[in-house]
């Protein structure tokens, strides 16, 4: 498939089908039980969860390094994209190493500490990538001196994402590694989480400076740009939220594994969608392009 045929409708409609299986597997495991470890419908279910994740994110690793190759002659643009593209690549990896299908090589994997340090050996440099991306875009941007300042409610959407940071710190309990015996993989989740904070941060000051430039299909892809990275922030927070609730004596909620599954799930197909937007506004100058010489050429014969 050539690459400009990756819409934004095309993508919507992996997100939709992405989300539509999760919810739907949680239906049917509520309603009918799960499925036994290592069955037919097992290996099915977690094969397509992970094939459609990979998918989601090879979609963005594809969009953005089409991007790329359009800034080849601008330096930090250049660098931004290929940093995005770069933080889908070590994404997929991520996939891989968490994706369930590998118990039936090694029987119980995902229930032990290797499992938490592989995931986040691969977790601190996809978010470093995604903060380069993130700097690199907002030094290319200062560059052009498009007169960017940042307004009072601005600062106020940062001091809540600086909170959050701090819930992160205090639920550090809750978190998936706080008990693992590998002290490298405590340290390497809260590294990721404090990337993701600064990550969350630097995207809403992007999305903010595209729109004081005019908004446009730019302001749209750093929007959702924003949205990935605040998405797995606050499901990190309430998952760890949730995690100290049950080691204090708290209910179990068969909500919360819905919420946590089907919000994972949504996760690369909104980085996809940054990409497809960035990527429509080229494709929409190209055609205004074309047809202004058309016109010209036109107004040329009479």
């Amino acid at each position: 498939m050539h690459i400009t045929r990756l819409t934004t409708k095309i993508i919507w409609l992996g997100l939709a089908m992405s989300l539509s299986l999760r919810l739907g597997v949680h239906l049917t495991w509520r309603f009918g039980g799960s499925p036994k470890l290592g069955s037919g419908v097992w290996i099915a279910e977690n094969a397509l969860k992970t094939g459609l994740l990979c998918l989601g994110y090879a979609v963005a690793l594809l969009l953005n390094l089409e991007i790329a190759k359009e800034h080849k002659q601008t330096r930090w643009l250049h660098v931004a994209w290929l940093a995005l593209a770069a933080n889908a690549c070590v994404s997929i990896i991520r996939m891989m190493v968490e994706s369930s299908l590998l118990n039936l090589a090694w029987p119980g994997y995902t229930r032990t500490p290797l499992w938490g340090l592989l995931q986040h050996l691969a977790i601190v440099p996809a978010n470093l990538f995604l903060l380069l991306g993130l700097l690199a875009l907002w030094s290319a941007y200062q560059q052009a001196e498009l007169g960017f300042t940042i307004e009072k409610r601005d600062y106020a959407v940062l001091a809540g994402i600086l909170a959050m940071s701090i819930l992160l710190i205090f639920y550090r309990e809750g978190l998936s590694e706080a008990r693992s015996p590998y002290v490298i993989s405590r340290w390497l989740q809260i590294g990721g989480l404090v990337l993701l904070s600064l990550c969350a941060a630097a995207s809403f000051v992007l999305y903010r400076q595209a729109a004081q430039m005019g908004g446009g299909k730019l302001a749209v892809a750093l929007r959702f740009l924003t949205f990935y990275t605040l998405l797995r922030a606050v499901l990190v927070l309430i998952q760890a939220e949730y995690r100290v609730g049950l080691l204090d004596g708290r209910a179990a909620n068969n909500f919360y594994p819905i919420l946590f599954d089907v919000g994972w799930q949504a996760v690369p197909w909104i980085a996809a969608l940054a990409a497809a937007y960035r990527v429509e506004l080229t494709a929409h100058a190209a055609k205004e392009l074309q047809q202004q010489r058309a016109a010209r050429a036109a107004l040329a014969s009479v």
